[in-house]
Order: structure tokens, then C-alpha cells, then sequence
């Protein structure tokens, strides 16, 4: 982030905000200017700029903050929030499963941008999503413009007497065509 120097056309310009920086001292300015241009933020400044902005957006009373990452989603089970409220664990995972086998990758990409939606609402601005339609989820991430990374979510249970070989095994080749 490059604080401004001379005179830089701003798309937009936010001002008098309390910005919360993640500069080297972890700033928090009050009644700052914060300078967009082609939709990244290139200045925070505490004096305005000379040249006036294509849009001024008021920030008195607000706080910008840097966006908050999600290290841990299953975008798409946003579909079926409230529905195991009532039901203790065991039982609500064996309901979850029931009600994700009947889900389809279509399901899970329209769930997934209801979840990106309320993410950016709040302020994630990257999550790290794990579920049974990545290239659903991955395709829910671009179209939103939202950040992330994508993995499949999988689970073995070995016993004793099974041979696990990576390389054949239909999960794990899974991965490897995600990646």
C-alpha cells in the first residue's frame, strides 16, 4: 500500500473513516481518506487529496477494516443451517449426511454463493473451503470475485487388515485432480 504523493486521480475516494491499517506500526487513523483506484485501495492518508474524486463515500461513524479470512468453510452446508439445531451430534451428522447425498454439485454452487454473499457481508474476504463439490465451490468463487482456496473433503477409515495405496485409491486421486 503506497501512501499518496502528488496528485493521483482517485475513482473514489472514503472519507473521514477510522481505518485500521496493517502497517508496520498497526496503525488505527481517525478521520482518515481512504483512495480507491480501479477497484484496490492505493492510499490512506490523513489530509485529503487535491484533486477531487469521481465518488466520495461519507465514512463518519464507520471503521474500515482489512478483510477477515475464514481458514476453516463448508460454504455449501449453509443450506442446511438450522436444520440439526434440535438433535444431538450423532444424530445430526447421520441427518447431515442424509441431506448431503441428495445434494448435487448445481445445489451446492447456488448454497455456496448464499454463503459467499453472507461472508462478504461480515467482511471475509478469503475462505478456505472443504466439501464434496470443489469445482462447484471454485466455480461459486470466481464468478463472486471472491478469494479462496478449494479442497475436497474426504475421510478414511482403515482397518488394520485393509492396504491403503495412495495412488489408486479413488479419494486420493480425487486430490490430485483438484489440485
Amino acid at each position: 500500500l503506497t501512501y499518496l504523493k502528488g496528485s493521483v486521480l482517485l475513482d473514489t475516494l472514503i472519507s473521514n473513516v477510522t481505518a485500521v491499517t496493517m502497517n508496520e506500526k498497526m496503525e488505527v487513523l481517525f478521520g482518515a481518506y481512504i483512495g480507491i483506484k480501479e477497484g484496490k485501495i492505493i492510499s490512506i492518508t490523513k489530509k485529503a487529496p487535491e484533486d477531487a474524486p469521481g465518488t466520495i463515500i461519507d465514512g463518519t461513524g464507520m471503521v474500515a477494516i482489512p478483510g477477515l479470512v475464514n481458514a476453516h468453510t463448508h460454504l455449501a452446508t449453509t443450506a442446511l443451517r438450522s436444520f440439526l439445531d434440535d438433535v444431538g451430534h450423532a444424530e445430526a451428522l447421520e441427518k447431515q449426511l442424509q441431506k448431503e447425498d441428495k445434494m448435487d454439485s448445481r445445489a451446492a454452487k447456488a448454497a455456496a454463493k448464499l454463503a459467499i454473499a453472507e461472508c462478504l457481508r461480515f467482511g471475509v474476504t478469503s475462505v478456505s473451503d472443504l466439501y464434496y463439490y470443489p469445482d462447484a465451490t471454485a466455480e461459486a468463487l470466481k464468478e463472486t470475485g471472491m478469494k479462496g482456496n478449494v479442497s475436497l473433503s474426504a475421510y478414511r477409515f482403515l482397518d488394520d487388515s485393509e492396504e491403503f495405496d495412495f495412488e489408486t485409491d479413488e479419494q486420493c486421486r480425487e486430490f490430485v485432480r483438484v489440485k
